[in-house]
């Protein structure tokens, strides 16, 4: 490409130069036109004629092989329609489904007639926009734009719970020896210690921070106990492997953090655990902490004595 424009502005050039140099005197443009002309017999001003010629094929060669930009192609993206949600007022039925609204599966043993025990709680219904019976936030179009988010481009399908990490089927997987393994999570606190917990089926196994739990809470039964006591209340401990990380605060704390995460993980894998654990208080956040020392005095309540003089 550089060659040939090389020699499309070199053929231009030379055609050009020979109207203007004499051939034994100086560089003297106007009396070598003037000559040229007489000797040829032609009016004045049509010695440029052949140069001109020259320098415009010269320059539409290098217009034809001179390198061009790439055109941006825009992807046209087809907008679906969003819709807002609503319910029907006749047969109560909604155009959108909210996996978070989880409930509890009645039990065969209670009678028909037997009437719930309200929450304590005002619902809400939805009104905001849906999207193929999705609830999305507001301002959005989908498919996304890929120049301005991550994939997936998508919402998931309806009834499949999204963020957090989960794959587009609304669960949670891990990879455990070359396979692929579901998995619960939850996160929890205590003081000022925080613990993420995962939970798989296995048999019993308890690990905290790369080592085995007995190991890492001192040999100390008292806080191993309280760590795990969501799953041994409710006979599940030796069907579960729970792989816990913990950070902040001490070894007392960092056991409430991991109750109240593994509580948390343990709703996740089944809803129904939700009033027994919740009647436990293992869901509840234990907000109780040390009172922080005051400025100017030794303690959270000890102050310095009073003397008038």
């Amino acid at each position: 490409m550089r060659n040939l424009i090389f020699v499309a502005c070199l053929s231009g050039a030379a055609a050009f130069v020979p109207a203007f140099v004499l051939p034994s005197a100086g560089f003297e443009p106007a009396e070598t036109a003037l000559r040229a002309s007489r000797l040829n017999g032609q009016a004045k001003g049509t010695q440029f004629t052949l140069p001109m010629t020259s320098i415009a094929a010269g320059v539409a060669l290098f217009g034809l092989f001179r390198p061009r930009r790439a055109k941006k192609v825009r992807i046209s993206r087809k907008a679906e329609p969003i819709e807002m949600g609503k319910i029907d007022p006749q047969t109560g039925e909604r155009n959108y489904v909210n996996p978070f609204e989880e409930r509890i599966d009645i039990d065969k043993d209670v009678p028909a007639d037997a009437q719930r025990e309200p929450s304590g709680k005002k619902f809400f219904p939805y009104t905001g926009p849906v999207y193929k019976k999705v609830p999305v936030a507001e301002g959005l179009e989908f498919p996304l734009d890929p120049n301005l988010y991550y994939p997936p481009l998508e919402p998931p399908p309806p009834g499949a719970k999204w963020g957090d990490g989960r794959a587009p089927d609304g669960n949670w997987y891990m990879d455990i020896e070359d396979e692929k393994v579901q998995y619960w999570q939850g996160v929890g606190k205590r003081k000022t210690a925080c613990a993420i917990v995962r939970i798989v089926k296995g048999n019993g196994q308890f690990i905290v921070n790369g080592r085995d739990a007995i190991q890492y809470f001192s040999h100390y039964p008292i806080w191993w106990l309280k760590a795990c006591e969501p799953l041994a209340a409710l006979s599940q401990k030796n069907k579960f492997d729970i792989i816990a990380k913990s950070f902040g605060g001490g070894i007392s704390g960092q056991a409430g953090a991991v109750r109240l995460a593994l509580a948390r993980a343990m709703q996740e894998y089944n809803f129904n655990w939700r009033p027994l654990m919740k009647k436990a208080k293992f869901l509840t956040r234990d907000w109780r902490m040390v009172e922080p020392k005051k400025t100017g005095q030794p303690k959270a309540r000890k102050k310095t004595p009073y003397h008038k003089r």
